[in-house]
């Protein structure tokens, strides 16, 4: 993509739709985004086909926008099988108690004028409160312990199969400086808690928050997985995807 930066909002909204044509992970049949430009914002609406879609366009616009406009999300997944608030709330509690990290953190919820406590850490644990407040929307607030659990957090938000989008506002205690050494570590942990990936057989590395993802799969499903659950983990900025399919 050339440095140059459209200076008008028709430049911006016809570069971003070329970046959008060409990239990889975004198909414009299967993933139509719509672009618009309101004073210093530049706005992405539309619903798409994977997590992947979404990362790369907000990436490519961010790539363009920056430094004069801020770019706001309003995409989303389309569920690969639509659930109702108390269902996906049902399924984001089974996906955090059944997490060996998140054992000891305080679980609670929140469904329409509802507010449970799952599970009580104790007043020096981890806190997580679960949201379901608009359909096919997870917001995940409270405290978690490292930059990897919050990663992890949201990526396995992205695994049900009911959630649209994440809006995840978890706070780091005590903070963190993050790096691709950070984002590695994250990539390679969300991948071995895929059932669906050998991650053992796969080489990753993050540069620049691009992971580089060698290795061997089974088929081209597990290779599918493996790319998706690397676009699962926020910060990632893109995948280079080297995984060979072994027949």
């Amino acid at each position: 993509m050339s440095d140059h930066k459209p200076d008008t909002p028709e430049a911006l909204e016809e570069a971003l739709a070329a970046a959008f044509e060409t990239d990889p992970w975004i198909n414009r049949h299967h993933s139509p985004i719509r672009v618009s430009v309101e004073g210093d914002r530049v706005i992405l609406e539309g619903r798409v086909e994977h997590v992947a879609a979404i990362r790369r366009a907000l990436a490519l616009a961010e790539q363009l926008a920056a430094p004069h406009r801020a770019v706001e999300d309003r995409l989303r997944r389309r569920p690969i099988e639509p659930m109702g608030d108390r269902e996906l709330r049902d399924e984001a509690v089974n996906a955090f108690t059944g997490e060996p990290v998140f054992a000891g953190y305080t679980l609670r919820t929140h469904t329409g004028d509802k507010t449970e406590t799952i599970h009580d850490g104790g007043p020096d644990a981890g806190r997580i409160l679960v949201a379901i407040e608009d359909p096919g929307t997870i917001t995940l607030t409270g405290s978690v312990g490292s930059l990897s659990h919050r990663r992890l957090a949201e990526a396995l938000m992205w695994w049900i199969r009911g959630c649209e989008t994440v809006d995840n506002c978890l706070e780091i205690d005590p903070p963190e400086e993050d790096s691709d050494d950070e984002i590695n570590d994250a990539v390679r942990i969300v991948l071995e808690k895929d059932p669906m990936v050998h991650a053992d057989l796969l080489r990753i590395g993050t540069a620049a928050a691009i992971v580089h993802l060698d290795g061997t799969v089974a088929t081209e499903a597990e290779k599918r997985f493996a790319v998706l659950d690397c676009f699962s983990v926020p910060g990632v900025y893109d995948v280079l995807d080297r995984l060979q399919v072994n027949r």
